[in-house]
């Protein structure tokens, strides 16, 4: 599994009628690591499943069939208290969420990516 991307990336935002995640992702190239602008299409690492009426990460998930009506929510984790970025959706008319920050996506020099890196 991938790391925290909230670590290494800001100032995120998602495109409900698209499914993109943008923001800017720390570059990992040194001290004077640069803040890159990035985008992830949700399409290509996501999918809904009906019958576990939940989102989870495949590669390929075609996640957009399925969801809509997309935000960001952060939530707190209960052990160390940081803030974990999350998603909501309505998909297939249920409400679900996803955890980005513990995911298959990854920031890669700056450039979020789904994992193994495509």
């Amino acid at each position: 599994m991938a790391g925290q991307i909230s670590a290494t990336c800001r100032n995120f935002v998602l495109d409900p009628a698209t499914e993109v995640l943008s923001g800017e992702c720390k570059d990992g190239q040194g001290s004077n690591e640069a803040w890159q602008p990035t985008s992830l299409d949700h399409n290509a690492c996501l999918v809904y499943d009906d019958e576990r009426d939940s989102i989870f990460w495949r590669q390929g998930g075609n996640f957009g069939a399925q969801c809509d009506s997309c935000h960001i929510v952060w939530t707190k984790d209960p052990i160390w208290g940081n803030q974990l970025l999350n998603i909501a959706c309505i998909c297939s008319g249920t409400e679900a969420s996803f955890e980005l920050d513990r995911s298959y996506i990854d920031n890669k020099y700056g450039t979020l990516v789904c994992w193994p890196y495509s």
